[in-house]
């Protein structure tokens, strides 16, 4: 909160509620953490892209193996496609359906593991997610590799830094299934293509939503997808409109205010 007062942002906050409103606020800031900026840049820069590799793992890793499944079972190599062909052949479902019966068992054991307390809570999602998944193996309803990309798509979701941002791709995830199961690769564009569509008409108090990338900023992309020497940041984001848009002055006296 404080990092994005000085920022030139606001904060809004309600009694009773342990949570405080950013505004306004754009798609990257989802990804950035304070974690980012008390270590090096190259430290800090390679956790950011990792998150964002995160999203894009999330978002279409599922609806890949789909289509790969469903329409483009050629690309899968050699040695592989036998592995891949004994996975599936039992299963009576389509890749689809696994998806989304994997992916709704997930998120029962989440919801599940945030209610309980905490000790039987973290017991619930170890020993449940173990137990279904074996059992869901064995007994022919899932192939072992759909069990295995759910699983990972859970674990890249979870290093997105804030939570309801977690959600929110998790939810975006299924189009991005419906898209690939219906057409393939091809589904997969134009699923992102509404998307991207979509986050391009969005503002956050006036401000563009994808803002620095659109419209295009390419002095304020140093602190985006990666996070640049504390030198090399020395503007305020300009559509905030800040009186001070210069947020100190180079050098000795930078290092000293930043």
């Amino acid at each position: 909160v404080e990092a994005n007062l000085v920022e030139g942002r606001i904060v809004i906050m309600s009694e009773s509620s342990s949570d405080a409103i950013i505004a306004p606020a754009s798609f990257f800031s989802f990804f950035q953490s304070t974690d980012d900026y008390n270590l090096r840049f190259w430290s800090g820069s390679f956790f950011r892209l990792l998150r964002l590799f995160c999203f894009w793992g999330t978002l279409t890793l599922p609806a890949l193996y789909i289509a790969v499944i469903s329409f483009h079972l050629e690309i899968i190599p050699y040695d592989l496609i036998g592995l891949v062909k004994t996975s599936i052949e039992q299963v009576p479902f389509s890749p689809f359906v696994e998806a989304v019966i994997m992916i709704t068992t997930i998120e029962l054991i989440r919801e599940a593991g945030i209610r309980l307390p905490s000790p039987i809570g973290q017991t619930i999602g170890i020993v449940g997610g173990l137990i279904i998944g074996d059992s869901v193996v064995n007994a022919g309803l899932v192939s072992n590799v759909m069990v295995i990309i759910v699983a990972l798509t859970a674990i890249m979701s979870f290093c997105i830094p804030t939570y309801e941002m977690g959600n929110t791709i998790r939810l975006l995830g299924l189009p991005v299934m419906l898209g690939a199961a219906s057409l393939g690769f091809v589904g997969i564009v134009f699923a992102f293509m509404f998307i991207f569509i979509h986050l391009c008409s969005l503002e956050s108090f006036g401000v563009p939503y994808l803002s620095p990338i659109v419209p295009t900023n390419l002095r304020e992309w140093q602190d985006v997808i990666i996070r640049a020497p504390n030198w090399k940041r020395g503007y305020r984001q300009r559509e905030l409109h800040t009186l001070k848009p210069i947020r100190a002055s180079r050098g000795r006296a930078w290092d000293q205010h930043d």
